[in-house]
């Protein structure tokens, strides 16, 4: 009997183990089941895989996913993000998160600051209600702007992302440094 077929299996199957998936809208109902993925995966020390395909979606949500990579990340675990297909709004920012970032060759992602949705039309807002929306934002774009410094975005870039909807595609985010290169492995 061969044993490097075993053992090839069995690296094959603790592999696909340690990877979690983040498809469609990052909601309440993503988020929880991405992060009790992860906290299950992470118990046990060693690289976690994240393969991001996403239109992005709740930011708080998102934000609650990026707060638990990072405690993963602190605890002996080493991230891979990876881009397949979109990692738009929410879903970029945690594609930044990995340590090693990877994309497919016709993937793209898309970056922009945070907006505030939700507000009726023809509705009259206070002072304090815009104060108030104006901060949650500013909030977020912070949350935003530290991801993008992270790796290593010089600030004309990061403004220009929080203000406008920027599309990159593959070798754009790699020569950017959003990213460190194309993805060649089938995950």
């Amino acid at each position: 009997m061969d044993d490097t077929v075993d053992d090839e299996d069995s690296a094959r199957e603790n592999t696909a183990e340690r990877i979690i998936r983040l498809t469609g809208d990052i909601s309440e109902e993503t988020s929880e089941k991405f992060i009790l993925n992860l906290h299950r995966v992470a118990q046990i020390p060693g690289e976690i895989i994240v393969i991001v395909s996403s239109d992005g979606g709740d930011v708080e949500e998102g934000l609650r996913i990026i707060d638990a990579l990072r405690i993963a990340k602190e605890n002996s675990c080493p991230l891979r993000t990876v881009v397949s297909g979109k990692a738009y709004s929410m879903g970029a920012y945690i594609a930044c998160m990995g340590d090693t970032r990877t994309i497919y060759r016709h993937s793209r992602l898309m970056f922009h600051g945070s907006r505030f949705e939700g507000v009726e039309e023809d509705k009259a807002l206070t002072v304090s209600e815009l104060k108030k929306m104006h901060d949650e934002l500013s909030m977020h774009d912070g949350a935003f702007r530290e991801i993008l410094a992270g790796v290593g975005l010089p600030g004309n870039v990061i403004d220009r992302m929080l203000s406008e909807d920027v599309y990159v595609n593959a070798e754009e985010a790699i020569s950017l440094g959003l990213m460190h290169a194309l993805e060649t492995d089938y995950i």
